[in-house]
């Protein structure tokens, strides 16, 4: 192993543990009422496919708040997902706390798999709960690119900056490229 990758690896978790910190969300009520109305906003744009009401879970232990769509770890399609235009399928949960009038973003895992044909498979925008001990090969938070073993460290994003790289950024590219495969 290269010398210094292990601190420079820790260096940069610690960056992005920083920049987590700095994150303002809304009230963890109002969070989770954003998700909604941006999944009823993209659901609506593609015809009204998905019963967002019905999929969009919430949960509350003490002070943290759950919210989800879809399961935790994706192995095929469910009624449960998201589907969007592309044919492609999303699950998330994200992990909230609320604690001295303030919400703060604990964990996420939002998962896009890809329709068959795509050569991608997957995307997966994971931030954990805690640090990891390597974070050389398990930063706080990452990108998985189509793979399990690859996490590429990620500035930490909100849920919303998350949904829009998904809605925004890599679903009309799979969109174009569809269409570019049927001409």
């Amino acid at each position: 192993m290269p010398r210094g990758a292990p601190d420079r690896a820790r260096n940069l978790d610690g960056s992005l543990e920083r920049l987590l910190a700095s994150i303002v969300l809304p009230s963890c009520r109002d969070t989770v009422a954003q998700v909604r109305t941006y999944l009823l906003k993209q659901n609506a744009d593609m015809g009204n496919r998905n019963n967002v009401y019905g999929i969009l879970k919430t949960g509350t232990s003490r002070d943290v708040v759950s919210v989800w769509v879809g399961p935790s770890f994706d192995s095929g399609p469910t009624e449960s997902h998201f589907y969007l235009d592309s044919g492609s399928r999303l699950s998330f949960g994200i992990t909230l706390r609320e604690s001295n009038s303030r919400c703060s973003l604990i964990a996420y895992r939002f998962q896009l798999n890809l329709p068959d044909a795509q050569s991608r498979s997957f995307y997966r925008f994971d931030l954990n709960d805690k640090a990891h001990d390597f974070p050389l090969f398990e930063p706080r938070c990452h990108l998985h690119p189509s793979s399990d073993e690859v996490r590429l460290p990620i500035h930490p994003l909100t849920p919303l900056e998350v949904l829009d790289r998904i809605f925004l950024v890599i679903e009309p590219q799979l969109v174009a490229g569809s269409m570019q495969t049927e001409s």
